[in-house]
């Protein structure tokens, strides 16, 4: 099968337009029509209906049309695998952050991949673990960085750091006052803080729960809130604390809006790990990005 013929056909398909098709391949109309009758004349059966409106998908068209799309995302994938091998590493590179950490990783990853790796497209996308996950067995991005071990045995994990915990409070008028530090505190201490955190099935909930269950020590756990900016908006406006890492609270720690205070409770932290599709080499260049930060 050729593939700029298969390449043609999905376009055209994807588009339900052949003039459409060949504006976006760049590609003479008649061109684009004879390399998908060829195709059509090599597998001895019709793929698309043209009439009027467009082209639409026969039977036998869906069923290529769901196969070629897979065969062309190898064949990318394969091709910047390759490129990537060598000492010049080149081509796209797909990475996708967690929207909190995207403002702290986003910037020192893009420093780092110009500086080293000039012939790298790189593309960042962001989203939560569910949504990276997802897109690393779409085989739509390379590698994605996420806080916990992935819920899907398909997907590998490597583990690249892990963060301390801390108290999240309101910040001060005075911004040298609110980045102050007063001390560690303990989980005894915390339970006399009300704390906004996600709802139960939360990673970061069940392990703080699972702790305080162990060391029999019952914390005030106000409304439960599933996302991270509304949870910073409820702490800036005084209505109570939270747990979090740093890299989710830099900016408005920076700003002065929130302050931190260390933890000291055994076995609470993050670990954060680079993931990518088990079995599927991933970008070298991209790799040696994230673990050089």
């Amino acid at each position: 099968m050729d593939i700029r013929a298969l390449r043609y056909f999905v376009t055209a398909a994807s588009l339900s337009s052949i003039s459409k098709a060949a504006n976006h391949l760049r590609v003479a109309q008649p061109a684009l029509s004879r390399q998908i009758r060829k195709l059509e004349r090599d597998l001895g059966t019709q793929l698309l209906r043209r009439d009027s409106t467009g082209v639409q998908l026969t039977a036998a068209g869906a069923l290529l049309m769901d196969k070629g799309e897979s065969i062309l995302r190898q064949l990318e994938q394969a091709t910047a695998e390759v490129r990537a091998s060598g000492s010049d590493p080149s081509g796209p590179v797909s990475v996708a952050l967690m929207p909190a950490v995207v403002s702290l990783i986003a910037p020192a990853l893009v420093m780092r991949m110009r500086q080293r790796y000039p012939r790298v497209a790189l593309r960042i996308s962001e989203g939560l673990t569910t949504f990276i996950v997802g897109e690393l067995l779409g085989k739509r991005i390379d590698l994605g960085l996420i806080p916990t071990q992935p819920i899907d045995t398909a997907v590998s994990s490597t583990p690249l750091l892990t963060e301390p915990m801390f108290l999240i409070g309101p910040g001060g008028r005075d911004i040298a006052q609110a980045r102050k530090a007063k001390g560690a505190v303990t989980l005894r201490q915390l339970s006399h803080y009300p704390l906004l955190l996600p709802s139960r099935g939360n990673a970061l909930r069940e392990q703080i729960e699972a702790i305080a269950k162990r060391s029999k020590v019952v914390l005030d756990i106000r409304e439960g809130v599933d996302s991270t900016a509304v949870i910073k908006h409820l702490v800036v406006s005084g209505l109570g604390y939270t747990v979090q890492s740093y890299s989710f609270v830099h900016a408005e720690v920076e700003r002065g809006q929130l302050r931190v205070w260390p933890l000291r409770i055994a076995g609470l932290s993050r670990q954060w790990s680079l993931a990518r599709l088990r079995g599927s080499p991933a970008n070298q260049a991209a790799l040696q990005a994230f673990r050089a930060r």
